[in-house]
């Protein structure tokens, strides 16, 4: 026999018996038909779907009950054998972690069928479509049982067992509930009417789901869906602060998962430029913080209105989830340049940390940005964006930029390492040291690109690196053009040399570094000669002093050097 193959069984058993093997067949309507014609008068019945696997053993999931199924029938491989076992219970499935779970390994069904995981768990409908596709339902299991397991909860093969009893029971209850004619219907109630009517039932939530569930039912695509949820919100009663919660609460999980598991979001942000507008627009949604002007329709008001009061937190968070995702695809957020892209970047990563408060882990929001950076720092993005660049110091400066706006350690260091071996390749040394152009424009342009990276975000031992790089062409070239002996050698005296080095380390010319320290040093020299400074003062009228020694000290404050060690007792 091939795998897949389904046959449905039907087992029986009378008042305080054993569960007996009724009969075989193929088709599941006719299957059920019998069981509910041999039910009653104190007989319990069941009836089993088999699917034979690709090992050659069955897989058995109950999908109808009536009676007293409480002691199942012993038979070896099949899930009820575990039933003594401690295991969750069916309603722990619309739990929310387990309805996340739910979406991770099922989502390609329930996005190809175009419903959410509450639809699913609602709808004896979309069970059973489930059920039909045989090998689905069945990886499912698999998935979880083996992570499971390797949490330490038992074997594969025991948690397989207890999954399948917990799936189908879960069945069992929808479809009972379904022939019971016990799903509630809003055709004829408002949400608040029909929770309000609910209220002393202990499966209150799980009707309520129920009802909205049938209601969704007749719309087979992501955005009438939305807007039937959005309807509901006007609906919410606002005379009870509880029931009012517990409907909000509802609507909240429908609507959040429809916003992260399809295209419904288009609508909401509307036509945009580019993704980086759209992802801006969620970032505001997500807040309540969307203008009057940018409100596009009364659903659109209604959740900007719920978000800026603090409800619904599952899609608030859906939607910023649904942000973190895209960040992390390869679409960029804007078609202007790089440069505009990461400034845009840094300012939408501002607004997300404002939205996200609580909602979501900060690790998580800056795993995303992160990852986005390292897209904006690729080869080929950087190199368009480099080759823009006028001068090898323009390249330079733009990779600052860059390393100032994006976000994550390993990305910074990366661009270090780019931003090192662009000033050790010779095409940088080749424009610093070319005549071509005039030397204080080539030492005022290295001396700028220190200033920023003095500035900029890079980490200490960084900036310490890429500074003496720098300092380290600037001295080379003022070797190489003798600029400290061109500058002293038209002076005729000590004290005019030393003043014309220290203008030159005063001036936003000389790196810091060996560069200005030469200079201060050279200064210091010759103001310290014997004599010099003695004469200085001495060839000026006792009233032209004390305006000297002023002087002096603003020049040797702004050459870097402490007039106190240079004047001593003349400042006094």
């Amino acid at each position: 026999m091939s795998s897949g193959q389904i046959h449905y069984e039907i087992y029986i058993k009378a008042p305080r018996g054993k569960w007996q093997f009724c009969g075989a067949i193929e088709s599941r309507d006719k299957a059920l038909k019998q069981a509910k014609e041999l039910a009653g008068g104190g007989v319990s019945v069941q009836v089993m779907k088999e699917t034979l696997g690709a090992d050659g053993n069955y897989l058995s999931v109950r999908i109808f009950q009536e009676g007293d199924c409480g002691n199942v029938r012993p038979n070896a491989g099949k899930t009820d054998s575990f039933e003594s076992l401690p295991c969750f219970q069916p309603f722990d499935l619309y739990s929310y972690e387990a309805r996340k779970t739910i979406v991770r390994l099922l989502r390609d069904s329930l996005n190809r069928w175009k419903i959410t995981s509450l639809e699913l768990l609602h709808s004896p409908v979309h069970l059973e479509l489930l059920e039909g596709t045989g090998t689905v339902l069945q990886a499912a299991v698999q998935k979880m049982a083996i992570a499971q397991a390797q949490a330490g909860e038992g074997t594969v093969g025991e948690r397989v067992k207890t999954l399948h009893k917990l799936v189908s029971d879960a069945m069992v209850m929808v479809y009972v509930d379904r022939d019971k004619n016990r799903i509630p219907s809003l055709k004829n109630k408002t949400i608040g009417e029909l929770a309000r009517q609910l209220g002393g039932d202990s499966r209150c939530e799980y009707l309520l789901n129920s009802a909205i569930t049938a209601c969704l039912q007749d719309y087979n695509n992501w955005d009438s869906k939305l807007v039937v949820m959005l309807e509901f919100i006007k609906d919410v009663p606002h005379d009870d602060s509880t029931l009012r919660k517990f409907c909000l609460n509802i609507i909240d999980g429908y609507v959040s998962e429809i916003l992260s598991s399809s295209s419904a979001i288009k609508d909401v942000v509307g036509e945009q430029k580019d993704l980086g507008g759209a992802l801006q627009r969620m970032v505001e949604l997500s807040g309540g913080l969307l203008k009057e002007e940018e409100i596009t329709s009364p659903g659109i008001a209604s959740l900007n209105f719920h978000f800026g009061a603090g409800e619904l937190p599952e899609t608030r968070t859906a939607i910023i989830r649904r942000v973190l995702t895209d960040l992390e695809g390869p679409k960029r957020l804007t078609q202007d340049s790089l440069a505009v892209e990461v400034k845009f970047l840094r300012r939408l990563a501002s607004k997300v940390a404002l939205a996200c408060g609580n909602l979501i882990p900060n690790d998580e929001v800056l795993a995303a940005f992160r990852t986005r950076s390292e897209r904006l720092i690729s080869p080929d993005a950087l190199d368009a964006y480099l080759s823009e660049a006028a001068n090898p110091a323009e390249k330079a400066e733009r990779l600052l930029y860059i390393g100032d706006n994006i976000v994550g350690d390993k990305n910074r260091r990366k661009l270090t390492a780019i931003l090192l071996a662009m000033l050790e390749a010779p095409v940088f040394n080749q424009y610093f040291t070319s005549a071509e152009v005039p030397l204080s424009n080539r030492l005022r342009l290295l001396c700028d690109l220190q200033n920023k990276v003095t500035q900029s975000e890079l980490d200490a031992t960084r900036k310490q690196l890429i500074s003496q790089q720098l300092d380290t062409i600037c001295f080379a070239i003022i070797e190489t053009n003798k600029l400290f002996d061109r500058v002293t050698s038209g002076q005729d005296n000590p004290l005019n040399k030393s003043v014309a080095l220290l203008k030159l380390a005063s001036t936003n010319i000389l790196t810091r570094g060996k560069s200005r320290d030469t200079a201060q040093r050279l200064a210091l020299g010759f103001i310290q000669q014997p004599g010099v400074l003695k004469n200085y003062l001495s060839n000026s009228a006792d009233s032209d002093v004390p305006t000297k020694i002023e002087e002096l000290r603003t020049m040797l404050h702004d050459a870097g050097i402490d007039p106190e060690s240079v004047l001593g007792r003349h400042a006094a």
